[in-house]
């Protein structure tokens, strides 16, 4: 049984209908890069692209972190699912009917589910209340005057909560949802004193926040009226974390990574007007500043952000926060200024999509917006002062981990404020301090340092794991590796599994070995690596020769160090007859060993 709950040949089934491209695409920017495709890799923060996918092995790895292996693990570490959940979503894509056998999810994966399915019944509460004549008039008149096409609210799940305690509350309730659920999805709340629920939200407009893989994961409510406060949001939950989560981001992906831009604003109906207007890459922070899990979620699909915050004080501060959070991402930033008095919802109403583009091309850079907005706060005052009020962005630039970057950015600074390059330096000496390698660098110079490690001294390993995983070593040689010759453990569990398949088949079925390689937790790191490289050899048949040669030397080479120390032992603690017998294998060692030097190669069959 495959993960012991779901069949191999279910999971086979799966494998065979889906393609890693497409999946791993749907999550991160891919390029083609020879016969693979490369990205920045979703698992930790680069600006080079080091996470390769082969179409043709349907693997991935990252040659920057080391994380590796076939399309159920990816979408396991990507979306946090557990492998059942996984191979049901991916069952569900391609027609595939999943059946488990003794599957015990968890407690924790248990709640998440339920919770899941509560949200997905209370959206299609609200989505029926705004359709309902009467409960959902209210709803559907203010949708029209803020210019919500019908086509707009079936696509963003828009709906109405009525204004009454516990309507929602009774609905689920009846349809078999326990209290405390409810209650751990944020959709009950528990009055004081204990003495029951009633709903969270009530007569508000109710927008539906959907993930990566259209989950429902939480809701967001517009008051209907003039109430406080004016926008409510679901508490965290299990499912929805609102310093993760940006609105529409799954309606937005496709157009993000077709345009390689991100728009972001700050709210629900900014988000869907921009939507409405054809301005389909844009995204909603959910009521929270923008935090670094938006902005490495943003930078699998973009190379390019522009951050639309209204044009008060709120709107500004918000803007300039982003200069730090976004120094050192990788991603160009600008800032858009929308005319005093509008937001994005009112302007592109206005407007149109075009005015907005207009907007966008002559959007200055968010060091540029920063500098402008600092320096104007001191425009009047002396040139110490006008200095000081760049301070907070010089100590931001000094956290640039590109010399030649941040050399550009301070002639920028240098010449808004009007003094010398040298003139800034002097005060933060640090600037022009250039750094060894930026995190992304340091991250695939340790990682690539670790495997060189990992192999040193021992390149006959590493030459002949790379060939068995290519398919490149014939039956018989297989059968010439002997796991306890391989000190790299990775290396002796690949030798094992397939010794395990070919003793098992009489061959190496190359499918079903990788599959059990990558999948295993010693050895797919290291699998998945090899699986990715295109290492060229001129002369394979000999280069696996001369290997096999080696690395039998060496074995022998380290048995007999082994005999001689335990003879050195049996000598020194008097063991005559254990002395006696080690120097007949020793010398029977140094028989075989120098034929075998004579012939040219040791052949260390086993017995």
């Amino acid at each position: 049984m495959g993960q012991g709950l779901i069949s191999d040949d279910i999971i086979e089934q799966i494998k065979g209908r889906i393609d890693i491209t497409d999946i791993v695409g749907h999550h991160v920017s891919l390029t083609k890069a020879g016969q693979n495709l490369k990205g920045l890799c979703p698992f930790h923060q680069e600006k080079s692209p080091s996470f390769t996918v082969s179409p043709s092995k349907q693997i991935f790895h990252c040659f920057g972190c080391g994380a590796g292996g076939n399309v159920f693990t990816f979408l396991i570490r990507i979306t946090g699912a557990s492998f059942p959940e996984v191979v049901r979503d991916l069952g569900r894509k391609v027609g595939v009917e999943v059946a488990e056998r003794g599957a015990d999810p968890g407690p924790h994966a248990g709640q998440a589910k339920r919770i899941e399915r509560l949200n997905q019944a209370a959206a299609a509460w609200f989505a029926h209340n705004l359709r309902d004549a009467r409960v959902g008039v209210a709803g559907r008149e203010y949708l029209e005057r803020r210019g919500i096409q019908p086509s707009t609210i079936d696509r963003f799940g828009i709906g109405v909560a009525p204004a009454e305690w516990d309507g929602l509350l009774k609905v689920l309730i009846k349809q078999g949802f326990a209290h405390g659920d409810l209650a751990a999805a944020g959709l009950v709340v528990a009055r004081d004193g204990g003495s029951g629920f009633y709903d969270r939200f009530r007569g508000r407009v109710m927008f539906a926040i959907t993930d990566l893989r259209k989950r429902v994961v939480g809701f967001g409510g517009r008051v209907l009226g003039d109430g406080m406060p004016k926008y409510l949001n679901s508490p965290d939950t299990p499912l929805f974390k609102k310093g993760q989560t940006l609105f529409a981001f799954d309606q937005a992906r496709e157009a993000i990574v077709r345009t390689k831009t991100a728009i972001i604003v700050e709210g629900y109906f900014d988000a869907i007007a921009l939507h409405q207007a054809g301005l389909e890459h844009t995204v909603a922070t959910l009521g929270t500043a923008l935090t670094p899990e938006h902005v490495q979620a943003l930078r699998r699909f973009a190379d390019h952000v522009v951050l639309l915050f209204d044009p008060d004080a709120a709107g500004v501060r918000a803007a300039l926060r982003g200069l730090d959070l976004f120094v050192n991402s990788g991603l160009g930033v600008k800032v858009i200024t929308l005319p005093v008095g509008e937001d994005p919802d009112t302007f592109v109403r206005k407007e149109g999509a075009g005015a907005f583009a207009r907007l966008e091309a002559a959007a200055p850079s968010l060091l540029d917006y920063a500098l402008d907005h600092t320096i104007r706060r001191a425009e009047s005052g002396s040139l110490e002062s006008r200095i000081r009020s760049v301070d907070d962005v010089l100590r931001i630039l000094q956290k640039s981990e590109h010399p030649i970057e941040r050399e550009e950015r301070i002639r920028v600074v240098a010449e808004r404020l009007g003094v010398s390059q040298s003139r800034l330096i002097e005060r933060y000496p640090t600037l022009m301090v250039g750094l060894e390698q930026a995190p992304a660098s340091r991250a695939q110079a340790t990682h690539g340092a670790a495997v060189s490690a990992l192999f040193k001294g021992a390149p006959e390993e590493r030459d002949l794991t790379l060939l068995l995983l290519h398919g490149k070593l014939s039956p018989a040689d297989i059968r010439r590796l002997r796991p306890e010759a391989f000190t790299v453990e990775p290396c002796r569990k690949l030798v094992e599994l397939a010794l395990v398949h070919l003793e098992r088949d009489g061959r190496i079925g190359l499918g079903s070995f990788l599959d059990a390689a990558v999948g295993d937790p010693d050895c797919g790191a290291l699998a998945t690596e090899f699986l990715v490289r295109d290492d060229h050899f001129d002369d394979v048949a000999a280069h696996i020769k001369g290997c096999l040669g080696g690395l039998d030397r060496k074995w022998s080479e380290q048995i007999l160090r082994d005999l001689i120390a335990r003879l050195k032992t049996a000598e020194r603690g008097g063991q005559v007859e254990e002395a006696r017998m080690l120097n007949v294998q020793i010398n029977e060692w140094r028989i075989r060993k120098a034929g075998a030097s004579s012939a040219g190669a040791v052949s260390l069959v086993k017995e």
